[in-house]
């Protein structure tokens, strides 16, 4: 806490700024309300004014279903606004600025019926214990970024796994904070028949408890420590990079390690890749008059939608080529940066270039065509293929051999490395769907429900055109990032299984110690 004290108090006033946002933006627009907290919630909070009990939302649920389904949504809430942070620092900051909106708005509306006091400690008896978890939240968020925005001279990587490892540690805290948080609004929040003066001390206590343990206690932890370097950041010094060793037997952190340091060092180069692949991608299906990808009448584009290749088979053909480009140019990109090998030119006039392509060619209709099969089956089947095509893929480009003797080798390779091949196939899998969670949340409150979409054009045509662009565009590249992390995964685990299965470096060492006797 003590390390993360700037990002924790940049967290804290977006947030506090945001709230009286929505408490001004409130006053002078009555309507406001109903754009962020939605008309259904608005007409049901005036119903229940109307009955005399305004806060009825918080009884209209079973004790035990209600915390369960709030510590879901809160902590929900805080790991998005946590890994968020990995689109440097900026995704955090967005739904800061959103949830800060929303708290003032939310309170304002019960000040403008009169109802300040009632709503106060309904909302604050569980909230005072919420709304810092929000903030820690942001600010740990805020810390995963900084080492992506600022890594001084570590590389990008290091210094992100440096802020990462303290933010990690501070999310971990948010988790019991948001659980008795859950618990108080499930089961004691709903009594609003307990008296005033017993709720703001409960309040008062909760409050103090933030501050105490959270502030007060890391301030003077750090200054009576004997040892700082515990406390303090480290002094921003070049760390050489470690070469990657192709002999080298990896275990499973060290392949997902080694598959984010990858990714991370040549961050420029991938985000090019999936966003310009993502963008023209977006472009064509969005814009397509002819409904030939997909028909855009609702103008809501769904992951089901992303799949729906039974109903618009060009839309298969489509996603075909661009997942086809997406594989090979990372595997050519990872041979030349990682194995040091020839240009990408002299690769793509290479046989190298001709198997890899056939193969990939040959396997990516294979995810394709289950998914255009009918049947939910063997939709999931698809995915669970995902990763060994993508293996058996990654085996003829670095073998250099033909897709049907790499399904071979695949099979004599897994034989002793089939768990570590569903572990990493696994952490990605979950990655990649914690990537397409997040950016869809923060797509949600980057448009705020169209209203960024309404203010950029009057024309209601485009205002959706935009706005279906825009869930086209989140989808695919949480797709493609997904692949591209993939590729660069089984192309290191390809190399770990391969020396476990031929042992090539080690009987080459052998030979050098007896060549040297």
């Amino acid at each position: 806490m003590y390390i993360a004290k700037r990002a924790m108090l940049i967290s804290f006033i977006v947030f506090v700024v945001c709230f009286l946002l929505g408490i001004v933006t409130s006053k002078y627009n009555p309507e406001f309300a109903r754009t962020i907290l939605s008309n259904d919630y608005i007409n049901m909070t005036n119903q229940n004014i109307q009955k005399g009990d305004a806060m009825a939302v918080y009884k209209s649920k079973g004790e035990m279903s209600s915390f369960l389904q709030i510590f879901y949504n809160n902590i929900k809430v805080d790991f998005i606004t946590f890994i968020s942070g990995i689109f440097m620092a900026v995704g955090t900051l967005l739904i800061m600025v959103f949830n800060g909106v929303m708290v003032g708005v939310f309170q304002y509306y019960f000040i403008e019926k009169g109802l300040f006091w009632e709503s106060f400690l309904a909302i604050w008896t569980h909230g005072a214990l919420e709304i810092p978890a929000i903030i820690l939240s942001g600010g740990a968020g805020l810390m995963l970024g900084k080492g992506l925005l600022f890594p001084g001279t570590y590389s990008r990587f290091q210094a992100f796994r440096i802020s990462g490892i303290t933010a990690l540690k501070i999310i971990l805290a948010v988790i019991p904070l948001t659980l008795l948080a859950a618990f108080i609004e499930g089961f004691l929040t709903r009594h609003t028949e307990i008296p005033n003066m017993i709720r703001f001390s409960f309040i008062l206590l909760s409050i103090g408890f933030i501050l105490l343990y959270f502030f007060w206690y890391p301030l003077k932890v750090a200054r009576r420590s004997q040892n700082s370097d515990i406390l303090l950041e480290p002094d921003l010094m070049h760390i050489p990079e470690v070469k990657f060793n192709s002999g080298e037997i990896f275990p499973i952190n060290k392949i997902i390690s080694e598959t984010f340091g990858f990714a991370f060092r040549y961050i420029p180069n991938f985000l090019s890749l999936v966003f310009f692949s993502s963008l023209i991608f977006a472009l064509v299906i969005s814009f397509n008059s002819n409904a030939l990808f997909f028909n855009n009448e609702n103008h809501i584009f769904t992951i089901s939608d992303f799949l729906n290749y039974q109903e618009y088979p060009m839309l298969a053909l489509i996603s075909t080529m661009l997942f086809v480009f997406i594989q090979i140019w990372t595997f050519l990109f990872f041979k030349k940066k990682l194995l040091k090998e020839k240009s990408e030119y002299a690769l793509i006039k290479s046989p190298v270039l001709l198997n890899t392509t056939f193969s990939i060619m040959f396997l990516t209709p294979v995810f394709i065509g289950l998914i255009m099969i009918d049947n939910s089956l063997f939709f999931y089947l698809s995915f669970i293929l995902l990763p060994l095509l993508i293996f058996i893929s990654s085996i003829s480009a670095h073998q250099n051999i033909s897709f049907w003797n790499a399904i071979t080798l695949a099979g004599n390779l897994l034989k002793n490395g089939f768990s570590t091949f569903i572990t990493v196939s696994i952490v990605f899998f979950l990655v990649g769907s914690l990537f397409y969670l997040t950016t869809a949340y923060g797509l949600k409150i980057l448009l705020i429900k169209d209203a960024l979409m309404w203010s950029l054009t009057d024309n209601d045509n485009i205002a959706q055109q935009i706005s279906l662009c825009f869930s086209v565009f989140q989808i695919a590249v949480s797709f493609l990032t997904y692949f591209v992390l993939a590729v660069i995964s089984s192309s290191i685990l390809y190399y770990s299984l391969k020396e476990i299965y031929s042992a090539e470096n080690l009987i080459s060492r052998i030979k050098q110690i007896k060549a040297k006797k």
